[in-house]
């Protein structure tokens, strides 16, 4: 709209200044009015503009601030889990040997043990005040 708008202000601007024969001083403060009002229109657009430009900043910044949230929560998530999901793993392979494999208790005592490095995990972190 700003592109068809310039010109045509222009146009009725420099009728309004130039002395035409054909025209009288009526018409010439017709086309001046009407150049002034496109370029008030003019301003009012270069001004939505603007302010769709800020509301798109503030609209990124926010969807922003959303995802590093979510990436920082996923973060703690994976420190939290990730010592527990290697001890299950490695408890987890079907050898002989395994600690604990022949004893009653060890099951009861791996699961025990990894609430409390999860656990201990989760307290560092808190401690650290990342959590």
């Amino acid at each position: 709209m700003r592109r068809y708008m310039s010109p045509q202000r222009d146009v009725y601007a420099r009728l309004a200044s130039e002395r035409l024969s054909w025209m009288n001083d009526d018409q010439r403060r017709r086309m001046q009015d009407i150049a002034d009002r496109l370029g008030r229109g003019l301003d009012e657009i270069d001004a939505c503009i603007a302010r769709t430009g800020v509301m798109t900043d503030e609209i990124s910044q926010v969807m922003q601030e959303s995802l590093n949230r979510r990436t920082y929560t996923m973060s703690l998530m994976a420190m939290v889990f990730l010592p527990s999901t290697f001890l299950t793993g490695l408890f987890g392979v079907n050898l002989g040997g395994i600690p604990g494999g022949g004893w009653a208790f060890g099951f009861a005592l791996f699961c025990i043990m990894l609430v409390v490095l999860i656990g201990g995990v989760a307290w560092w972190l808190h401690r650290s005040r990342w959590l």
